[in-house]
């Protein structure tokens, strides 16, 4: 994993106030070169190195600065940063830059949620719902992202057209589409499929899934290889 500029001191100990923020699920960061992950949960703070013993450390309340949290135990000392990171092997990109400080010895990673894929390009997806109804196991429902532009299908017409991604949105311009009528479920699908990908999407990643979202409604995917 290629190793970014030190954080900046200023923004790390420039702490306005200490209190540990809300927190409904364990926060997580991992690292690569040597792997290694971090979990800081409502009691502990734990790192666990490969292949060795975790070390955990009682969580102290977040020093909350203007670029970040602090943690600082006796052996485990926690910098994040509120800024968008690559881990540097899966090309996903996480909402934050992790430092940590183990026993005097330092690590750079990434936390938090990932916000978007690194690129679309090369990637295909099944479509497993659209606003919420499941998709036939059976027929075409897919988005497919080639170099600039998009293919996609609601198990009944083929579209395609260009597609640009800026932070965690995508944007799809005038699709071409094929026009034969097909029957049900899939002109329904086809229909609200269409609408969510004529409008800018909120895209949110969980591991090898995507959600397309906004305002017409939401697209669930997952990747296939």
């Amino acid at each position: 994993m290629k190793a970014f500029l030190a954080l900046p001191v200023a923004l790390l100990l420039n702490a306005c106030m200490t209190y540990p923020p809300p927190s409904t699920a364990p926060y997580r960061a991992i690292g690569t070169e040597p792997f290694w992950s971090l979990v800081i949960d409502d009691r502990d703070v734990t790192f666990i190195p490969a292949g060795g013993e975790p070390i955990r450390q009682p969580r102290p309340p977040a020093i909350v600065g203007i670029a970040g949290e602090i943690y600082q135990t006796p052996r485990i000392h926690v910098n994040i940063v509120h800024a968008h990171c690559s881990d540097g092997m899966s090309d996903k990109i996480y909402s934050d830059k992790v430092q940590v400080d183990v026993d005097g010895k330092r690590f750079n990673g990434c936390g938090g949620d990932p916000v978007a894929p690194a690129t679309l390009a090369g990637t295909n997806w099944r479509v497993e719902s659209v606003n919420g109804r499941p998709t036939p196991q059976q027929g075409d429902y897919f988005v497919q992202f080639d170099a600039d532009r998009v293919s996609a299908k609601f198990g009944c017409n083929s579209m395609s057209g260009g597609y640009s991604v800026g932070g965690d949105t995508l944007n799809v311009g005038a699709m071409a589409m094929t026009r034969m009528f097909c029957p049900e479920p899939a002109m329904s699908f086809e229909n609200q499929g269409a609408k969510i990908l004529g409008q800018p999407v909120t895209m949110k990643p969980n591991g090898d899934r995507l959600t397309l979202s906004n305002s017409a409604g939401t697209i669930e995917l997952s990747q296939t290889f």
